[in-house]
């Protein structure tokens, strides 16, 4: 009975394994999600998975819908793949995965909610933008209203002037225009707004898949602590205690 109980206990810890990415290949989906060599996936759509990466491989392909959930520096987030990872993995088992005992998959995924994707961008002074990868039907409707919205002011300044011109040379030049333009920007919004946080030096930092903007500027400040956004969820970062120091000798002087 003794050695019974001890291959089941045996049993039990072997289940409790986690996949740690070891390798992630270049350009795979992995990569272009900005996922981490160490990071574990932990559970797929709430369900805590201890399976190998081939079955997670076989999950991901079979439904693209998939949102996993992964847990870098004690921090857990949520993605979905729209796909295969393309990555090397290893097994990791729980009691050597710090902080792990924290986590709390009801409150990290719920199905009842819908999940939109977000891409979070960052410059080097760590100024992030979240930019929500639903389309929106605005661009079709008024291209520059949109680019008001989305404040694209060297953009929107060059459409006004190119439509004024058209308009003063031709009323019929500046409609076929508007169309087209409507249907491009429609179509192509989300590479637009990509290529032109790229043209003020903003990079991609992570990927979310997330309730709304609110929680994605959330979980953002989770993962890097002095990121800032303009029109905040989440107020200012907290000061360390140096550059608290240094304001009260401002203060004070």
């Amino acid at each position: 009975m003794e050695n019974e109980k001890d291959q089941v206990q045996e049993d039990n810890t072997e289940e409790k394994k986690f996949l740690k990415i070891s390798k992630i290949r270049s350009f795979s989906n992995a990569f272009n999600l900005k996922l981490k060599e160490n990071d574990i996936i932990v559970a797929v759509n709430g369900e805590i998975f201890n399976s190998t990466y081939e079955d997670l491989r076989k999950i991901l392909e079979e439904d693209n819908d998939k949102i996993i959930t992964i847990f870098r520096d004690g921090i857990t987030f949520n993605i979905r793949p729209n796909g295969s990872l393309g990555i090397t993995c290893e097994q990791e088992s729980e009691d050597k995965i710090l902080d792990f005992k924290n986590i709390k998959i009801n409150e990290i995924f719920n199905n009842k909610k819908k999940f939109l994707n977000f891409e979070i961008y960052k410059n080097l002074k760590r100024k992030g933008i979240v930019l929500d990868l639903t389309p929106s039907i605005l661009p079709s409707l008024a291209p520059p209203l949109w680019m008001i919205y989305q404040r694209m002011w060297p953009l929107l300044g060059f459409t006004l002037i190119f439509q004024f011109i058209l308009f003063y040379v031709s009323p019929w030049l500046f409609f076929i225009s508007w169309v087209l333009k409507s249907w491009y920007y429609g179509y192509n919004q989300i590479n637009i707004l990509r290529n032109y946080y790229r043209f003020l030096d903003y990079r991609l930092w992570m990927c979310l898949s997330s309730e709304n903007e609110e929680e994605s500027q959330k979980k953002s400040r989770e993962l890097d602590p002095k990121i800032v956004f303009d029109f905040s969820y989440v107020g200012p970062p907290a000061l360390d205690d140096d550059e608290t120091t240094d304001q009260d000798q401002v203060v004070k002087a």
